[in-house]
């Protein structure tokens, strides 16, 4: 029998505490692989139950502006999924938190079952291929599933019920609920059936949800954590970098400010 999944972990201890876990997301190698790492850890510091990583992608169809400027920021830099690897194997090391690689299926096809290990052996917990529906990833669940590897879905509000029970019959750690149709960015206000549709996904299923897609501060984590297990946030950390690019100190200290008051919101 495989040990427990820790994402798995993280969700039991906090339902049992009645509270919600914060998910938040960068990019790997975004200004540079050294600062993603101290931004990682800052995170980390400050509250993230689980971190989501982002490998960065030329084209990158679900993201809005500001991770599609941070992906451009990593490529600079041509992060490999070797680099990938190694940087959450340090990051582990710095902590043992629960990590999601976030990426699209091509980086992950071309290296096939070497990446199931390499991923296992980086210490990675779950895998968001973001174009990868169940119905086409028999291969990759093969690989992953065999290193205990999670690979988590996606549900849109324009998922309808029947496509809806499929993806939650194959879920394993948690399902990500895309609040708002369209790209990633933060937003000044979230649509307001946000908590029945998570209703509805728990009537369904008793696997853990998770929002994310334009949460950009305390008030909204707040109101979303009400009736997800998990909020999740990307773009408003991201913007913290591309504001304050020339002045690390500063990045750091606000991405720090901002976590922790996510997560006693939470």
């Amino acid at each position: 029998m495989s040990k427990e999944n820790k994402i798995d972990t993280v969700f039991n201890k906090l339902r049992a505490e009645n509270k919600t876990a914060f998910i938040p997301f960068i990019s790997i190698g975004d200004p540079d692989i050294e600062t993603s790492l101290e931004i990682a850890k800052t995170l980390v510091k400050n509250g993230a139950d689980i971190i989501e990583l982002g490998f960065p992608f030329s084209d990158p169809m679900a993201d809005g502006k500001v991770i599609q400027k941070s992906y451009e920021r990593a490529l600079k830099r041509k992060i490999s999924m070797e680099d990938a690897f190694s940087f959450i194997k340090k990051l582990k090391n710095y902590r043992d938190i629960p990590v999601i690689l976030f990426t699209y299926y091509n980086p992950v096809f071309i290296l096939g079952k070497k990446f199931a290990e390499g991923a296992k052996s980086a210490g990675i917990d779950g895998i968001l291929a973001v174009d990868l529906p169940p119905e086409e990833s028999a291969e990759l669940t093969k690989y992953i599933q065999v290193q205990n590897i999670y690979q988590i879905y996606l549900l849109a509000p324009t998922t309808g019920n029947e496509r809806m029970k499929d993806i939650l019959s194959c879920a394993k750690g948690f399902v990500y609920y895309v609040s708002v149709t369209g790209v990633t960015g933060a937003r000044k206000s979230l649509p307001e059936t946000i908590r029945t549709k998570v209703r509805e996904i728990k009537k369904i299923s008793s696997i853990p949800v998770g929002v994310g897609f334009g949460i950009s501060s305390k008030e909204q984590a707040k109101d979303i954590g009400k009736s997800a297990d998990a909020v999740i946030i990307g773009s408003k950390i991201i913007q913290f970098i591309e504001d304050n690019i020339n002045d690390k100190p500063a990045m750091l200290r606000k991405i720090s400010e901002f976590s922790s008051g996510i997560k006693s919101s939470l």
